[in-house]
């Protein structure tokens, strides 16, 4: 396997890992997913070997209810009454994620729901602004965003056809108006489309696939379906994705839905999407990224530990990260 590059700057094989979770679920469809940080704790994400890896905590923030009752719709004021509360909480770990890579670590932002990403890698893209002299992103060396997903969550409150706050912060990361999040994200907060892939998609909805393409050479963001793998290897994927997201050996933020997995090995997600990848395949994806060198920061979101059977898909999200970040 290839060695590292030195990324702009830093040496990520030698970068100090800064875990914070962030115990939210009021952003999906129902409870669970704020128990994601607890376990994967449990399953051992703070040991990463050949790391040193410093656990910051949780955020605080409120629990949805078990017996919340989620209102659904195209109506885009339909989940009027989290945003505030998703607002201050993306705003906080916005400050922590942008702090971290200024100081020249690695952040891995565990969740907990994934509206998190709005305020985690925004905050990413701020610190790199930062840590490069830069007032806006065209003025900072490249950085590219993966976002490794069943779900391309770039709907906005207009789109959506379920108005969950989940499915639109890839969207706002991208400079597509998210009202509650505009503040959080800010002029430093946002990813280039020409260095953003949308990776193993299997469930988008109309609005989405206007906002992204399939044609590599597009200027909107690149999808690569899941029904790729059924043609190619996870290798040639990987090479694909680096090949837009990272030409020039170039930094990029990594955000990991463990609904890419196929249900059937990862249980515990609170909103499963059939015919998805095998773990085989999206380890295999990994590890060739890994060898990149290039990735800064990682999210690892929607787990439901209520929903896991042995842990099954806390140790998946584990594995993730190991494999990103591990000693090879």
């Amino acid at each position: 396997m290839e060695s590292r590059k030195s990324i702009s700057g830093s040496e990520p094989s030698l970068a100090t890992i800064e875990l914070v979770g962030i115990p939210i679920d009021h952003g999906g469809a129902g409870s669970g997913q704020a128990g994601g940080p607890a376990a994967l704790r449990e399953a051992g994400i703070a040991t990463i070997p050949g790391r040193t890896v410093v656990d910051l905590g949780d955020l605080g923030a409120p629990i949805l209810p078990a017996d919340r009752i989620v209102r659904r719709g195209p109506d885009p004021e339909s989940r009027r009454t989290e945003w505030d509360s998703l607002r201050r909480i993306c705003g906080e770990l916005h400050q922590r994620t942008r702090s971290s890579i200024e100081r020249g670590a690695i952040p891995l932002a565990v969740g907990g729901d994934h509206t998190l990403a709005a305020g985690s890698l925004s905050g990413v893209a701020a610190g790199w602004c930062a840590r490069h002299g830069a007032v806006v992103p065209e003025d900072a060396p490249s950085l590219g965003l993966l976002w490794f997903d069943a779900h391309a969550d770039l709907n906005t409150p207009e789109t959506s056809p379920s108005g969950n706050p989940h499915g639109m912060p890839a969207a706002a990361l991208l400079g597509h108006r998210i009202a509650p999040l505009d503040d959080v994200v800010g002029s430093c907060g946002t990813f280039d489309p020409r260095r953003t892939v949308l990776l193993g998609g299997r469930e988008l909805d109309a609005g989405e696939r206007a906002r992204c393409s399939t044609d590599p050479d597009s200027s909107l963001p690149f999808l690569i379906e899941g029904e790729a793998f059924a043609n190619d290897s996870p290798e040639s994927i990987a090479e694909r994705v680096l090949q837009r997201l990272a030409p020039d050996g170039d930094a990029f933020a990594l955000s990991f839905d463990l609904d890419i997995v196929d249900p059937s090995e990862a249980p515990g997600i609170n909103l499963p999407s059939d015919d998805g990848l095998s773990v085989e395949q999206v380890m295999r994806v990994l590890e060739r990224l890994a060898a990149h060198g290039g990735c800064i920061a990682m999210d690892i979101v929607e787990l439901d530990p209520t929903r896991d059977i042995d842990h099954r898909t806390a140790r998946i999200g584990v594995d993730a990260a190991r494999v990103m970040f591990g000693s090879r």
